[in-house]
C-alpha cells in the first residue's frame, strides 16, 4: 500500500508533535533548562515500518524489538540493582558500625575501661583492666571501688571526680557512635560524612539527572509518538484508499481496507516513519526510543548513574524472567 501525503504533511507532523509536548509540559512545574550529560545508552537500530504491512511483517518486527528490549532492560536493571545495593550497603555499614561502637562502649563502661592522657586510667563501673598503649602498662580496678574508697576516707570531692570522669567517658564512647550517622565526624584528621549529608547528596544527584527540560521532552515524545504515529499512518492509508476509489480501482481499495488493522498495529507497536521524509520517526511502544524503552531501559540507566553506578556484578534474574510474561502478550496474538 503506497502512502500519499500532501507537501505539508511533514511540517504538520512536526507541529503536532511540538504542540503535544507543549500541552503536556504546561501543567508541570518549571525545570532547569540545562540538561546534564545523559548516560551513554547503546540502543539498537530503530526498527520502524511504513506503508503496507501484513501480519507476518508486523509480528516479526515486534518480536525482534521485544527480544532486544528484554535484553537491554535486563542490563539496565542489573546496573540499577548494583547502584542501589552499593548505596544501601554504604548506609548499612555506617549504621552497623554505629551500633557496634555503642555496644563496645557499653561493655567497657561496665566491664572494661579506657586510658587517656587527660584522665589517665578510667575503669569500668564493675571492674576492668586498662592498658596504656604508649607505655604498655596495664592496671586493673573498678570505678565503684574507687568511689567507695574515697567515701571511706571522707573525700567527697574525689568520689564525685571518679564518678564524673567515668560518666563522661562512658557517654563519649557510647553516645558518639549513635549520633555519628546523623552528624559528620572528624577524627584523627579523617572526616566521615553523615547519612543525612549522603542522603541529601543522593537526592540532589537524582534531581539533577531527571529535573531537566530535555528529560521532560524525551518522556513526552515517548508518550505521544504511538498515538501520533497511528494518526498519521491512518491518514496516509485513508488517502490511499480514497485515491483507489477515485480512480475506480475498487479491488485495490478493498485490499487496502483489509490491510488497515495490520498497518495500524505495526504503527503502534513498531512505530511509523514517513517514507518520503527524513524527519524524526514516531517510535512505537516496542521500538528504540519508545515508551517501554524509556521506562525499562533509559530511566533505570539514568537512575543508576545518579546513584553512583557500581561496577560490582548484580543478577538481573527478576527482570529477565518477568519481562517475557509482561510483554510477551504483545506479540502472541
Amino acid at each position: 500500500m503506497q502512502l500519499v501525503h500532501s507537501p505539508d504533511s511533514i511540517n504538520r507532523a512536526a507541529r503536532f508533535l511540538v504542540a503535544g509536548v507543549a500541552v503536556l509540559g504546561a501543567g508541570l512545574v518549571a525545570v532547569n533548562p540545562t540538561s546534564p550529560s545523559l548516560p551513554n545508552i547503546q540502543h539498537r537500530a530503530v526498527q520502524l515500518t511504513a506503508g503496507e504491512q501484513d501480519w507476518s511483517q508486523v509480528l516479526t518486527t515486534a518480536e525482534d524489538n521485544l527480544t532486544t528490549l528484554e535484553s537491554e532492560a535486563a542490563t539496565a536493571n542489573s546496573d540499577l540493582s548494583s547502584a542501589v545495593g552499593t548505596e544501601l550497603g554504604g548506609f548499612g555499614s555506617q549504621i552497623s558500625a554505629a551500633l557496634t561502637g555503642a555496644e563496645t562502649g557499653l561493655e567497657n563502661a561496665f566491664y572494661g575501661g579506657w586510658y587517656g592522657n587527660d584522665d589517665g586510667y578510667v575503669f569500668g563501673l564493675f571492674g576492668g583492666s586498662v592498658t596504656d598503649s604508649a607505655t604498655g602498662v596495664t592496671e586493673t580496678g573498678s570505678t565503684l571501688q574507687e568511689i567507695g574508697t574515697a567515701l571511706d576516707q571522707g573525700n567527697l570531692f574525689d568520689a564525685f571526680s571518679y564518678f564524673d570522669t567515668w560518666s563522661l567517658e562512658a557517654a563519649d564512647h557510647t553516645l558518639r557512635y549513635l549520633v555519628e550517622p546523623f552528624l559528620s565526624v572528624t577524627s584523627h584528621g579523617v572526616t566521615t560524612e553523615s547519612l543525612t549529608a549522603e542522603l541529601l547528596q543522593t537526592f540532589t544527584n537524582v534531581y539533577e539527572e531527571f529535573g531537566t527540560y530535555t528529560e521532560l521532552k524525551n518522556l513526552s515524545d515517548a508518550l505521544l509518538s504511538p498515538p501520533l504515529g497511528v494518526a498519521f499512518g491512518l491518514t496516509g492509508d485513508l488517502d490511499t484508499i480514497a485515491a483507489d476509489l477515485s480512480s475506480g480501482n475498487f479491488d485495490q481499495a478493498v485490499t487496502d481496507i483489509g490491510n488497515l488493522p495490520s498497518d495500524l498495529t505495526g504503527d503502534v507497536l513498531n512505530g511509523f516513519v514517513d517514507p518520503y521524509s527524513n524527519g524524526e520517526p514516531f517510535a512505537g511502544l516496542l521500538a528504540s526510543g519508545g515508551l517501554l524503552d524509556e521506562l525499562l531501559v533509559t530511566l533505570p540507566t539514568q537512575l543508576a548513574t545518579a546513584l553512583g553506578e557500581s561496577t560490582a556484578p548484580a543478577a538481573a534474574d527478576a527482570v529477565s524472567s518477568s519481562l517475557p510474561d509482561l510483554l510477551g502478550g504483545l506479540v502472541s496474538f
